[in-house]
C-alpha cells in the first residue's frame, strides 16, 4: 500500500531541497525521484560534449554517484540542477581531457571570435532566434545551429535555450561571472541567427 511519504515523493511538485533530505534521510525513492527528474536533459548535456551514446551513460552513471556521496555536504536549499550541470560538464571534459581531445579552449583566441562575429553581425534588423523558432518550429535546426556555434559559445546557448536556465545558473554550472555569461551569449546570437537564416533559406529552396 502506497505510503502518504511515498506520494509526497513522487509528487512532481516536492522541491529538489527536500527530496535531498528525504534521500539523506535513507528514503530511496527520493534519490530515485532526483534521477528521473534529470536523467534526460543530463544525459543530453553529456551527450553534447562527449559525443558517444555509451561513454555519455558512462558519465551519467558518474555523476549520479557523485551526487550519492555528496548528499551529506550539500548546501540546504542548494539549487541542485547547476550543480548536477557543472559536475557532468567536470566529468565530460575529465573524459575528453583523458582522450586527449580537449583542445579547443587552447587554440581559440578571442581575437578571432571577435572578429568572426563583426563579419556575421549586421544592424539588428532581422528576427532574432525565438522569433524564427516560434514562426517555423525550427527546434532541430536550432539545435544543428548550436552545434555549429564556436565551442566555447555553445555550452552557454544551449544551457540557455535547451535547458532554460537563466544566466545566475548558467554561470554557477560554468564556473564563470555572470558578465561573462551574458557577453557570450549576445556574442553567440549572431551566429546563431546567421546559421539559422540559412537553414531557412536552404528549407525554403528545398521546399
Amino acid at each position: 500500500m502506497e505510503t502518504q511519504g511515498q506520494r509526497h515523493t513522487q509528487d512532481p511538485e516536492t522541491s529538489d531541497s527536500v527530496l535531498v533530505q528525504q534521500a539523506l534521510a535513507g528514503n530511496q525513492e527520493a534519490f530515485e525521484a532526483l534521477v528521473s527528474r534529470y536523467k534526460k536533459s543530463l544525459f543530453a548535456l553529456i551527450y553534447h560534449y562527449v559525443g558517444e551514446y555509451h561513454e555519455a551513460h558512462d558519465v551519467m552513471q558518474q555523476v549520479w554517484l557523485q551526487l550519492y556521496l555528496s548528499l551529506a555536504t550539500l548546501r540546504p536549499h542548494l539549487h541542485i540542477k547547476p550543480w548536477l550541470f557543472t559536475v557532468a560538464r567536470n566529468r565530460s571534459l575529465d573524459l575528453l581531457r583523458r582522450k586527449r581531445l580537449l583542445s579547443f579552449s587552447e587554440v581559440e583566441t578571442g581575437n578571432e571570435e571577435d572578429k568572426a562575429a563583426s563579419l556575421i553581425a549586421t544592424p539588428d534588423t532581422s528576427p532574432t532566434p525565438e522569433e524564427l523558432a516560434e514562426r517555423h518550429d525550427l527546434q532541430q535546426d536550432i539545435q544543428r545551429a548550436i552545434q555549429a556555434l564556436p565551442h566555447k559559445y555553445r555550452s552557454v546557448v544551449l544551457l540557455y535555450y535547451g535547458e532554460q536556465l537563466n544566466f545566475s545558473e548558467i554561470g554557477q554550472a560554468l564556473n564563470m561571472p555572470v558578465s561573462t555569461v551574458k557577453t557570450q551569449f549576445h556574442r553567440a546570437k549572431p551566429f546563431l541567427r546567421a546559421v539559422l537564416t540559412a537553414q531557412l533559406h536552404i528549407t525554403s529552396v528545398q521546399a
